[in-house]
């Protein structure tokens, strides 16, 4: 038995916003690319624990690794929001 992909389908961002934008080499594009390597660390996590769980043949150790890793991208990408969000509400607040 084989088994796929437990979450959603990557969706690249790029793809999503239908790809807009000048191309280069920006913060927004490097903002999706961050995302898009969570996403895909995301998925390769999940696919190794539903492999582990259905009994199949595969390396412990490895399963273990991605899911902290996937942990570890997850939890940096959330404090980078964070502090984008942080520094949109400070010019926000920032008199004129």
């Amino acid at each position: 038995m084989n088994v796929t992909s437990v979450g959603a389908p990557r969706i690249p961002i790029q793809e999503a916003t239908g790809g807009k934008g000048p191309s280069g080499s920006g913060f927004s594009d490097k903002l999706v690319d961050a995302i898009d390597q969570t996403s895909d660390k995301q998925i390769h996590a999940d696919d190794k624990l539903a492999q582990l769980a259905s009994g199949q043949d595969i390396d412990l150790h490895g399963t273990m690794i991605a899911l902290e890793e996937a942990d570890i991208t997850l939890r940096t990408m959330a404090t980078v929001r964070d502090k984008v969000v942080n520094a949109y509400q400070e010019l926000m607040n920032m008199a004129i």
